[in-house]
C-alpha cells in the first residue's frame, strides 16, 4: 500500500513540475513600447484592453500604462497626445530535461 502511494505521488509529482517547466510565462514588457496617438472618445481602460490579450489581465495593463505615462487611472486624455503601451512578452519556458542539463 505504501509502495502503490509512494508510485502515484512520484507520478504525480513529475508531472506536475514538468507541467510548469513547459508553460510559458507572460508579462508586459515596459522596455519595448509602442506609441499610440489618442483619438476623440479614447480612455486608458479602452486602450488597455485594446492591447492586452487573454494572458494579461486588463487591470494590469491599465496600471502599466497610466505608469509609463505617469497619468491617473481615470484621466480625461486629451485627442492628439502620444502614449505608451506596454508590449507583452512570452518568455519560453524551458523543457524539464534543459533546465536538468543546465543546472548539473
Amino acid at each position: 500500500m505504501k509502495r502503490d502511494f509512494l508510485i502515484v505521488f512520484s507520478m504525480f509529482l513529475t508531472l506536475t513540475v514538468s507541467y510548469f517547466m513547459n508553460t510559458p510565462s507572460i508579462e508586459l514588457d515596459m522596455q519595448n513600447v509602442r506609441t499610440v496617438t489618442v483619438k476623440t472618445g479614447d480612455t486608458v481602460w479602452g486602450l488597455a484592453s485594446q492591447y492586452t490579450n487573454d494572458h494579461i489581465d486588463v487591470r494590469e495593463m491599465v496600471h502599466a500604462v497610466s505608469t509609463l505615462n505617469k497619468l491617473d487611472e481615470t484621466a480625461n486624455l486629451e485627442p492628439g497626445r502620444t502614449l505608451k503601451i506596454p508590449t507583452v512578452k512570452t518568455k519560453n519556458a524551458k523543457l524539464f530535461t534543459e533546465y536538468l542539463a543546465q543546472n548539473e
